[in-house]
């Protein structure tokens, strides 16, 4: 299978755009010389020789009007002078411009030739690449699907063969003569199959213990916090009752600094009944206020 490279892309698109490339200075009319022809484009010749064809003719009648004499007739060569002259760059400029339109209508005709060309040469490459890349994929997936083939038919016949030996293995250990080493199989067969049973259920217990421990630690959590709190309760409600405490033990001393009061007062009073009444009942009556503002804290504590 012949592959197209890069390189060889680059080259054939290369060698189509030297090709314009001559075409188009053969058309301009300096292809001549570079390619080895003897004579130049048709329409530049003609131009070039019009161009020489003016110089002469401009140079031989300034020459004429120069050498004869003065008078009617050199004014007439004057003007005939400037008559040719004037007809001969109206002649050149008519000229030119065919040229130029002649030049740009085959330019035109090259480039769209060009563009056509290169076109149906890059979706030849395309399309030669795309079917070469799809004979590729197309030998690739029949290969795959070949050797998938062949592996499901490996694996069938291993499955098969599996399947075998497996019958064959049980009927040797269910047989009635059978020997030491297939009753032994046969044990070591029903304690794998066992073992596989309790493996799995101590994965079940094993997954819900982790999420018991998660639940308990959550709680522990939760506990601490609790406790915190209620530490924090217990040291303000410490706090309050000592203070309570202090307060009360000062009321104490001053109910027994007043009872003093009143005991000493009512022992004077018994001495002298008049001398001492009022400050008696004054007295009591500040015992009996005393009294009551205990008794309102040790309600409340």
């Amino acid at each position: 299978m012949n592959k197209t490279s890069p390189s060889s892309l680059h080259s054939t698109i290369r060698s189509r755009l030297d090709q314009l490339q001559l075409k188009c200075r053969e058309l301009c009319g300096n292809g001549a010389s570079r390619s080895g022809a003897t004579a130049p484009h048709e329409p530049l010749h003609e131009f070039f020789s019009s161009v020489q064809l003016w110089k002469e003719r401009s140079l031989h009648r300034a020459l004429e009007s120069l050498d004869k004499a003065a008078g009617a007739a050199s004014t007439d060569s004057h003007v005939e002078a400037m008559e040719d002259h004037e007809k001969a760059a109206k002649d050149l400029f008519e000229l030119a411009r065919v040229l130029l339109d002649r030049t740009w209508h085959g330019m035109n005709l090259q480039l769209e030739g060009f563009a056509e060309d290169l076109a149906a040469l890059v979706d030849s490459i395309v399309g030669s690449r795309l079917e070469e890349q799809r004979q590729v994929h197309a030998s690739v997936v029949g290969g795959l699907k070949v050797e998938n083939r062949k592996l499901a038919r490996t694996c069938q016949e291993l499955h098969g063969v599996n399947a075998g030996l497996e019958e064959r293995l049980q009927a040797l250990e269910n047989a009635p003569d059978a020997g030491g080493d297939a009753i032994l199989c046969h044990k070591l067969r029903a304690r794998v199959q066992h073992l596989v049973i309790r493996q799995h259920e101590l994965s079940v217990e094993l997954e819900r213990a982790a999420e018991e421990r998660v639940k308990h630690r959550r709680e522990l959590e939760k506990t601490k916090a609790l406790l915190a709190e209620a530490q924090k309760s217990l040291a303000l409600t410490r706090a309050m009752q000592e203070k309570e405490t202090r307060q009360l033990a000062a009321l104490a001393q001053l109910n027994h600094a007043h009872l003093a009061q009143v005991l000493e007062a009512s022992s004077e009073a018994a001495a002298d009944p008049r001398r001492h009444q009022h400050p008696l009942e004054s007295n009591v009556a500040t015992s009996e206020a005393t009294g009551e503002n205990t008794s309102e804290p040790s309600a409340a504590t």
